[in-house]
């Protein structure tokens, strides 16, 4: 009786992931500001703030971005308002404790509070020289260096210098990663340029490899128990489900896509879009 409610259970959840069907809706639009036009600045990431807010981050211009609810501007770097300059950012994020800027050739963390006030920076050694972050929901901060090719871990600025995540060890597992995501439950995800998907658990344990079925993919958004993965075009799916899914051609090219709850924020050239998930 057990086993036959078990695999009952099983079918009934195979079932509903078969016939899931998931719907982007328009929540809202944001326009940049005159101030970021006005400065010619063309950001390239953005992430989400605290209280409604986002955040911004212009890589060639050296410039982190502060967007309010009500259309105010906070500026920090290359033609901010504050003396506190970066070399080359390369990522920012919200932790619990404040807003965390990742500077590749400088081989620094840059913790800010969330009114881009500057706190402290700590140099990581060994110099990795990263070039993508993700921060889980802890605060732990994971860095993935293409010349180690191997995913390290951050806790309060000090770098563990064992890699977190050795993907030199598995063979299938690409040099070429494009993005890589932490979710609600703390699995990571790397995302590698032959558009598959790498799952690991929070201690580093790999669990699972999927294909994203979509070609050029840059984007990996983590979305409760779900991942997404898009393309520049637009082009989207749910790797666990296989549900196609589409960004408004409105907001293509997209710059960055990042999830948060049931809502993604697509970066768009002059734009925020926010979508809504919806799951039917």
């Amino acid at each position: 009786m057990i086993s036959l409610l078990n695999r009952t259970i099983i079918h009934i959840i195979f079932f509903s992931r078969l016939c899931a069907q998931i719907d982007l809706y328009v929540s809202e639009f944001r326009f940049f500001p005159d101030e970021i036009q006005m400065l010619d600045l063309q950001p390239d990431m953005v992430q989400w703030s605290v209280a409604g807010r986002f955040l911004l981050l212009d890589k060639m211009a050296q410039q982190l971005i502060g967007l309010g609810l009500m259309g105010d501007v906070q500026m920090v770097g290359g033609f901010g308002r504050q003396n506190y300059t970066f070399v080359e950012p390369v990522w920012m994020g919200v932790t619990p404790g404040g807003i965390l800027v990742v500077d590749r050739l400088d081989n620094r963390i840059i913790s800010l509070d969330y009114r881009l006030n500057f706190i402290h920076s700590s140099v990581l050694e060994p110099r990795i020289f990263p070039e993508l972050a993700a921060v889980d929901p802890w605060g732990e901060l994971f860095l993935y260096s293409s010349q180690y090719h191997s995913i390290f871990s951050v806790e309060r600025g000090v770098i563990d210098p064992i890699p977190h995540i050795d993907l030199n060890t598995y063979s299938d597992i690409r040099s070429c990663v494009r993005e890589i995501a932490v979710n609600q439950d703390g699995t990571i995800g790397v995302l590698t340029c032959d558009d598959n998907v790498h799952l690991f658990s929070r201690l580093g344990q790999y669990r699972r490899s999927i294909p994203a079925l979509v070609s050029k993919t840059y984007f990996l958004v983590p979305l409760r128990n779900d991942w997404f993965v898009f393309n520049q075009d637009g082009n989207g799916v749910s790797i666990l489900d296989n549900v196609k899914l589409e960004i408004p051609g409105v907001s293509v090219p997209v710059m960055d896509i990042k999830g948060l709850n049931r809502s993604i924020a697509v970066l768009s050239k002059d734009h925020i879009l926010i979508l809504n998930v919806q799951y039917q």
